[in-house]
């Protein structure tokens, strides 16, 4: 099960690229609502599937004490699922402090702080509401966390106005002992056609520091290149995600019930309350209201790959319809297709221990390979490895 809570939607900085808007409610979730949310999520999940709970907002640390009443509920009221958790958070990282640091390290919290690069980078799209510049203090609780040994990913938003410094920003974090990356392209704005040729050029870039830095590091991450691995191995029919399903919610800071984050709040997609449960069929009837008859992604030689013929909701907020995306997304995935298919290959080429490994998992399992991975290692000519 896979379950995003709001412990508020309200956020200490204004940035220019969120998703959210700029009309963010100032409401914290209560106990008594956050209470009735781990009832939902555990009265409803099987009773041995892993729980995935991501806390979110607005910026989830302005409602701290909501992170400890969490643990200590599931501790004391529900012990016999507490090891099916798997906790998540994403934070700006401004209000960390030793205490909050020391509750994710206990409880296994996987932690992403939200920073684009540099200073200079940085302050181009994440500013603080009051004005202040809050970069350094951002910093410095990423230090905190490394001396207290907690690792996390620093999750880093490409723009338009800031892709032409993506490849100098990863040498940034490395250098600062970071070594889990998420590069989070920015689906919302509206590239230009130089936009999209400035990505194209810092993904050449990106490819070759994964290749020569990243790939020889153990536990090291990007996700554009990682998380594309399995697609590219596996053959598989192209899906969209379960959002709106029971196994995959989104819980806003008033216990009401959403099928995915892009539509957070939009009347259209509200699917219930904690207390009233899943209205099933206002799902199925919003869906049918906005799909096209036809998609073009069935026939399009990546969509086992790209974003466009699996997040619905990303295509809905662009075009009004699930199974329509946008011709900007077309021309992105295209770009970081290009670049997964050039990594894939020159890892194969190299025979890269965590391609391998997925290689051999393959084998192991006996699960059919991809078209596109047949014809890489036929390139290759190592069929027997």
């Amino acid at each position: 099960m896979e379950c995003t809570l709001y412990l508020t939607e309200n956020c200490n900085l204004k940035c220019s690229y969120c998703y959210e808007g700029d009309d963010k409610r100032k409401k914290m979730l209560s106990k008594q609502n956050l209470e009735k949310a781990l009832s939902f999520i555990v009265h409803n999940n099987p009773k041995t599937e892993i729980i995935n709970l991501t806390l979110l907002g607005g910026e989830p640390l302005l409602n701290k004490k909501s992170i400890y009443e969490c643990m200590d509920i599931i501790e004391h009221k529900y012990p016999e699922s507490k090891s099916l958790f798997e906790f998540h958070i994403t934070t700006n990282g401004i209000l960390l402090d030793k205490e909050i640091i020391e509750l994710f390290k206990e409880n296994n919290v996987d932690v992403s702080i939200s920073i684009d690069g540099d200073k200079r980078t940085h302050n181009l799209n994440r500013k603080s509401k009051n004005g202040q510049d809050v970069y350094e203090t951002i910093i410095e609780n990423m230090k905190l966390m490394q001396e207290m040994s907690l690792e996390f990913f620093v999750r880093m938003t490409v723009t338009e106005n800031n892709v032409a410094f993506l490849s100098e920003n990863l040498n940034y974090f490395y250098n600062l002992g970071i070594r889990k990356f998420h590069l989070g392209i920015d689906h919302m704005g509206n590239w230009t056609e130089e936009g999209l040729k400035l990505l194209d050029a810092q993904m050449d870039k990106v490819d070759q520091f994964y290749l020569d830095v990243l790939c020889g590091v153990d536990g090291a991450v990007l996700n554009l290149h990682d998380y594309k691995i399995g697609t590219f191995i596996a053959k598989s029919i192209p899906q969209y995600c379960s959002g709106g399903s029971i196994g995959h919610l989104i819980i806003n800071s008033s216990g009401e019930l959403f099928p995915c984050g892009f539509v957070v709040n939009d009347d259209v997609w509200n699917l219930g309350t904690v207390e009233t449960g899943l209205d099933r069929s206002k799902f199925l009837e919003s869906a049918r209201g906005h799909v096209a008859p036809k998609s073009v992604c069935h026939e399009c030689d990546i969509a086992f790959t790209c974003s466009g013929a699996k997040c619905g909701f990303c295509n809905y907020t662009k075009t009004g319809k699930l199974n329509v995306h946008s011709v900007q997304t077309c021309k992105r995935e295209r770009i970081l297709f290009k670049h997964n298919l050039f990594v894939f290959k020159e890892m194969y080429r190299r025979k890269e221990k965590r391609l391998m490994q997925y290689l051999k998992i393959a084998k192991e399992k006996d699960i059919e390979l991809s078209d596109i991975m047949k014809n890489i290692i036929c390139e290759e000519g190592w069929m027997s490895s």
